[in-house]
Formats: C-alpha cells, structure tokens, sequence
C-alpha cells in the first residue's frame, strides 16, 4: 500500500513476505502524484523501479497484465507451470553483473540451479553433437579436440570475446577506456561487423562456423545479419555457466515488484496507459484505464516507459512531440524475428533417468540462413531448428512445473510474426476472437507437429508420449505485451541497430526516459535490467552505474 507517512513507509518495509502477498495491486491507488511513474513492468520497468524507489523516490509501476514481470512470467495450466521468456541466463556469481544490479535494487538472496558446467547447451548436427562448456579455457579446448586444424581460427574468435569481456566492463569503470581500447583493437576494427563476416577471417569449416553460431536463437538472427557485438555478448554472458532461478521463470519479476513496493512504492495491474501527456516539451504525467478504478490522469515530472518502442514514441507519446528525423528513425527499425513455442507435458520422467540439465539446439543442417529467409518472406521454414529446453532439469525440486512422472519439456523456434502467415487477417488479429479461427488452430497444429519432428531427434517417440500441449504464437506475445511484431527481442541487433545505434535511455522529451530490449544495452533478462539501470541512472544523475558495475570501493567487498 503506497502512502507518503514515513512512518507508514518505514513499516511497509518490513513487511513480511506474506503480508506483502495481500497488498493490492489491482484495485487500490490512493495517490495521483508520483516521483516517477514506470509504464510496463518488464524487468527492466522493475529494476528502473526497484533502484529508484530504494533511493527514495516515490515511485508508481502500471502494466496492462494481471502479473508484474512481462517475458520474465510464467503462466499456469493445471499441474504445470511454463516460463514465458526466461529459459536460463548468466551471470549469476556473487560478483556476476545480474547479481550486482539486482542487488542494487534491493535483492541480495535469489538462488539458482546451475546447469551442466559440461555442456548446459548441446548442439544437435545430422552427424554430431557438441557440448557447450562453463569456462573458456575448456570451451577452447574442446573447440580444438572437434577442429583440430582450426586452432588458430579458433584463437582468433576467443581473443575478440576476450576483447569483448574487457571492453563491456567500461560500464562500470570508464576511466580505464585508453587501456582498454589499446588492448581491443580487433574488436574497435570489427565492430561495425556481421557475425558471418568476422567468421570468414576465422574459418572456412563449415562444421565450425554452425557451432560457433549456434547460439542464433538466442538474438534471432543469421550470421549475415547479426552484429557480432551482440553474439560476442551473448556468448559471453553464459561462459561463466547458466543458470536458472530456484523457484521458476517468475521468481525475479516477483522479487523485484516486492522489492518496489518494500520501499515505499505502488505497483498496479490489469491497468493500461492510454496515453503519457506532454506539454511545452516535458511530461506530465500519465491517462490510465483501469478495469477497477476507470480512468486517471496520475501526475509525474518523470516517465520511464518500458513499453515496446514504437508504441511509445509514436502511439503512447505522440510524434508530434519528436523531431521528426526521430519518428522516421522510430518507423524505420527493423523489429526481431518473433518466436513461436511450444509447451509440453510428456510421459517420461527424465530426472528419474538421471537426464543432464542441458537445453537442445537442434540443427537440420550446416546453415540457419534458410530458414531466417523463410521467415523473413511471411513462410514458415520446412526444416526448422529447434531449441528445447527442459524445466523439470533446471528447476528439479519445484512441484509446480509438471505432475508426478510427467516431464516439463518446451520446443521453440523462429516463426512469421505477419497474421496471414498463422491463417487470419490483420483485422482479425486486431480483437481477441482470432483465438477462436479454424484456420489459426490449423496453422498452431501444422507448426507444433513441426517441432515435434525436430525434438524426436532428441527425444525418440517424444509425439507418442504427449500428455499436454500448447502453443503461443506473435499474436500471443502481442497480446500481452503489446509488442510491435510479437517479438520478445526488440528492434533486431544488426550492425546498424546496435550500440549507439540503438535510443540510449534520454529523449528528446524533458522527463521521459527508456527501457527495455530495444535500448543499447539490448535484450534479454541481462540486457533489459541493465536498461533500468541505465534509466534511473538518468533520473538520479549521480555515479549510479559505476557504484554498482565497478570495482568495489575501499573498503567494501562488493557492489550495493
């Protein structure tokens, strides 16, 4: 419950676990002025939130759906619980960089399984398989006992990861960039780069080239298109291991939306933002529609949306208050290749067979440009690859994610986010009753045998063992979270749509600032907090990002 009685707040800070279970996030908001009000609560609205309302802002989060977390959620069906967007991540160690932002909005006490440090990825190929290690000592290692006669092509991509590692440290220590930069001239000579042409330098072995890439789903793009910023990125972010939150998909989101209200804040759900209003250059506030409480206009001289870009700048904001080289670049981004999933209960219990906690990537071939071509054309590919991953492995004491003796396994993919594609039209798509179409269920059933097809490579006579199944397509992803296209990734990270390529958290617009996997710091679990991160640094205007990314001060074992 928000109130602005220190006392009040004080208290609420102490509150139990369960007794913040019984704040309302629904029906109650009993101010209509704010500090900083967070439109969606994605974890980077959350984390936004989480930091600015530890340092004492007063501080509203709004979000149209009935859950705070939006990719970072679950969503149950009777003896299960599915994740929506967090499948493992990184950097996770005490001094990992996710647990040093997450600390600095309040959370200290997360646990999480780590997966296989022998290889928590297993790249399936028609004729072999390769185990992705925790370290890059063995990674290489393992790297030159597959390619022998590649170990130097190999050296030459880890030094540029090497590279990478010490030039994304700048974040939290600027001042050692002219070393840095010394030491990084492969990366500052490639920079502007694709994934593909950098690996031409490195290799002509095809076989090596699918492994290094296989991780593609991970950015949802090819070789060709990729910035190899981003996959170095990537790559990097699991090599110190994967892990995956004790307790579910949901359990950061839910950390950080207690964490919010613990000092002093108000989330409020099932709540969609109309419109963020603003005059003479600077906002004002926010116009809500809630379910429960009508329609308010919530005042706040700071806006930090978290809301998908292009619903931001031209529908939430209006470009009439942009410049309008801003709006035709807001029109113009290319968005991320969506994703389709399916989720499955199957009749196996795979921890009672001592499975290794490990995802699957599953390779038709050599080459993924294929099938990213095919969906770029509107069609779906006739050879998909695949990433399965298991949350009976990842999250083994957890009862909640499937019934006794049935195995939580979810299949996934690239797929058209265009609504012809799945069999409606766009007019269709626009209201809730395309769920009920014939030929929407037709398309999710042709797509779904497709990936079943794909795991049986993995888990032979998986189609016959099916006890549950569903499928979440773009419009599923549109749905709830508003997202241009039904991507999870945002605006795609080609060359030319990353870095400083991308909007940074300041804009245009005095008080309003951004977050969320279209921002420079990208997307993911990893890259969206850091986005909150970056915008209350904005807000706060002190040394924010260096006290928590940098080197700990004297003194101090870690990071806030």
């Amino acid at each position: 419950m928000l109130t602005s009685n220190p006392a009040k707040r004080k208290r609420l800070r102490g509150l139990t676990h369960e007794a913040k279970t019984m704040i309302d996030r629904y029906r109650e908001l009993n101010d209509d002025r704010f500090d900083v009000i967070v439109v969606g609560a994605g974890t980077g609205g959350l984390t936004a939130a989480a930091i600015l309302a530890r340092r004492g802002k007063k501080v509203l989060v709004v979000d149209q759906h009935s859950v705070a977390g939006g990719n970072a959620t679950i969503f149950r069906r009777r003896g299960y619980e599915f994740d929506i967007g967090l499948h493992y991540i990184g950097a996770c160690q005490a001094d990992g960089m996710l647990t040093r932002v997450l600390r600095a909005a309040g959370i200290a006490d997360l646990e999480f399984e780590e997966l296989d440090p022998d290889g928590y990825d297993t790249l399936v190929f028609p004729d072999f398989e390769f185990k992705i290690p925790k370290g890059m000592e063995v990674f290489r290692d393992r790297l030159c006992e597959y390619f022998p006669r590649e170990k130097r092509g190999i050296d030459r991509y880890l030094t540029l990861l090497r590279q990478m590692d010490r030039f994304s440290k700048l974040m939290g220590n600027p001042a050692q960039a002219p070393s840095t930069l010394l030491r990084s001239l492969m990366l500052l000579r490639w920079r502007n780069a694709t994934l593909g042409e950098f690996l031409d330098s490195c290799t002509r072995d095809a076989r090596l080239k699918a492994v290094l890439t296989a991780q593609n789903g991970t950015y949802a793009l090819p070789p060709s298109r990729a910035s190899l910023l981003v996959h170095a990125a990537i790559a990097l972010h699991y090599m110190e291991g994967a892990y995956y939150p004790k307790g579910g998909g949901q359990v950061i989101s839910d950390r950080l939306a207690d964490a919010v209200e613990r000092y002093g804040g108000k989330v409020l759900l099932l709540t969609k933002v109309e419109r963020i209003a603003v005059r003479d250059g600077k906002v004002e506030g926010v116009e809500l529609d809630s379910r429960h409480l009508g329609r308010r206009f919530i005042r706040a001289p700071i806006v930090i949306s978290d809301a998908d870009l292009k619903r931001t700048m031209i529908d939430l904001v209006g470009a009439e208050h942009f410049h309008s080289k801003t709006v035709d670049r807001t029109r113009r981004f290319e968005m991320s290749p969506a994703l389709g999933v399916l989720y499955l209960g199957i009749r196996r219990d795979l921890k009672a067979e001592d499975h290794p906690r490990t995802n699957y990537l599953i390779n038709p071939g050599y080459d993924c440009e294929p099938a990213y071509a095919a969906v770029a054309r509107g069609e779906f590919p006739e050879q998909p690859f695949a990433y399965a991953t298991i949350a009976s492995l990842k999250d083994p004491t957890n009862a909640r994610v499937a019934p006794h003796g049935i195995t939580n396994l979810q299949v996934m993919s690239i797929v058209p986010s265009d609504p012809t594609a799945w069999g409606i039209s766009e007019e269709e798509a626009g209201s809730r009753n395309y769920r009920r179409s014939e030929g929407y269920r037709h398309h999710k059933l042709v797509y779904a045998r497709s990936l079943i097809a794909a795991a049986e490579r993995v888990f032979p006579g998986l189609s016959q063992q099916i006890a549950f199944e569903e499928v979440a397509t773009p419009l599923t992803q549109s749905r709830y979270t508003g997202s241009t296209g039904g991507t999870s990734y945002g605006i795609a990270p080609t060359p030319d749509q990353f870095l400083l390529r991308r909007p940074g958290s300041k804009t245009e617009v005095g008080g309003l600032y951004l977050c969320g996997a279209s921002c420079r710091t990208g997307h993911g679990i990893m890259g969206t907090a850091l986005s909150g991160l970056m915008a209350a640094a904005e807000v706060t205007g002190d040394g924010l990002v260096r006290e928590v990314l940098g080197p700990p001060r004297q003194g101090s074992a870690t990071a806030p």
